[in-house]
């Protein structure tokens, strides 16, 4: 005889975890389907070097509204960056603090040219007030030059730092997302697991029930009730939970609505190199407005004088030769660089506004009994996988 499961969530990602959770809590029985051999999905780490490396250059605000759904994570050993950023022009290094936590130092010791007076002001007065301009219709670069703030300060503040957390140098994403991001770093600590970001997975993970995860299942077919996978098996569900948008592929032509054919993403590239150097500051995320190549550059000091060093690129056909050529002439005093890997991620960030925070719900009921949830229905964040998966199950019950 059949078994049949009440509940089957394909994505043993953030999203399917936390679906998973709160079934858990309500005593409700699921299944996680997973094609890879570690849960995580783009929360991700490769340890096959002598360093925890992650798929891409992640942070963690820990601020983040939905993080309460998993306390666990707080017991994770965290490296904490300072508020602002160091970022060169003109050859010369400048250190940008965040006027909320250091008002003094910001007026005086922030010196980075084309940073006005007015637009230190300005920045004051978006931090505080954000939420009063979140429902306006109009793109982000077009509201900053509207808020007043001077075209160079644009280009070397906003658009250097914010295209490397939304992986897009235009930042196309709605104005109330951008505002909600924007406020988040202003205010919340800003930080990076020492173990790598797939660390807050595993702390999830071992919370729940090992039996109801089954990995290394690819699934091939979806039908009305019933999936399969590579091997063959058959699983069958009154429910089923979706949480990658690729997913639909794999559904009966007689019911397959084409739905995410639209659903764009941003990728990155990530490049990790071991440096030997000294009297550097690894406590700030390093921007180079003046470069086209890189958004973003992390250090991490592992030994003496030596330093892990992340590189994350909006291109995806840089090669690290160039990419350890720029950072030598960003760094004067970097004596030598090993490379250790490159990642490439092609669907790194959902990027089509169209389907952000989906119909005000942040999931889609496909049919009576297929549902998909994840970032791509919500905001292309942590915050927002977290959301869909909540916003569905909530839905169950009404």
């Amino acid at each position: 005889m059949k078994k049949i499961y009440d509940n089957i969530i394909i994505g043993c990602g953030i999203t399917g975890l936390t679906i998973a959770k709160l079934l858990s809590i309500k005593n409700i029985d699921y299944l996680i389907i997973d094609k890879n051999s570690s849960p995580g999905g783009r929360i991700s780490t490769d340890n096959t070097t002598d360093y925890s490396l992650d798929h891409g250059f992640q942070i963690l605000l820990e601020d983040y509204p939905n993080l309460k759904m998993f306390p666990e994570i707080i017991d994770s050993s965290f490296k904490k960056f300072k508020s602002g950023f160091i970022t060169k022009k003109n050859g010369n290094l400048y250190t940008v603090l965040n006027p909320l936590k250091n008002i003094k130092a910001f007026f005086v010791q922030n010196t980075f040219p084309g940073f006005t007076l007015k637009d230190k002001v300005l920045l004051i007065k978006l931090i505080l007030l954000s939420k009063n301009y979140e429902n306006e219709d109009v793109p982000v670069k077009s509201f900053l030059k509207n808020f007043g703030f001077s075209h160079v300060f644009i280009d070397d503040f906003f658009v250097s730092f914010f295209k490397g957390v939304f992986l897009d140098k235009n930042l196309n994403v709605p104005l109330k997302y951008f505002l909600f991001i924007f406020s988040l770093f202003s205010k919340s600590n800003v930080s990076i697991p020492t173990n790598g970001i797939n660390q807050i997975i595993q702390k999830i993970i071992v919370q729940l029930d090992s039996s109801k995860c089954n990995l290394n299942k690819e699934v091939v077919n979806i039908r009305a009730n019933s999936i399969k996978t590579k091997d063959g098996e058959s699983f069958y569900f009154k429910k089923l939970f979706c949480t990658d948008s690729k997913v639909e592929k794999l559904i009966d032509k007689e019911f397959n609505q084409n739905f995410f054919k639209d659903i764009t993403y941003n990728s990155t590239q990530c490049f990790y190199f071991l440096a030997d150097t000294k009297d550097i500051n690894d406590s700030f995320i390093y921007l180079s407005p003046e470069s086209d190549n890189i958004s973003n550059i992390s250090l991490q000091k592992v030994e003496n004088e030596k330093f892990l060093i992340s590189v994350s690129c909006l291109s995806m056909e840089i090669s690290k030769d160039t990419i350890e050529k720029e950072i030598l002439s960003y760094f004067n005093n970097m004596k030598s660089m090993k490379f250790l890997k490159t990642f490439k991620i092609q669907n790194a960030l959902p990027s089509n506004p169209k389907f952000f925070n989906f119909q005000e719900k942040s999931f889609y009921r496909y049919t009576n009994d297929i549902y998909f949830a994840g970032d791509f229905l919500s905001y292309p964040c942590l915050n927002g996988s977290i959301q869909s998966g909540i916003n569905l199950v909530e839905s169950l019950e009404s």
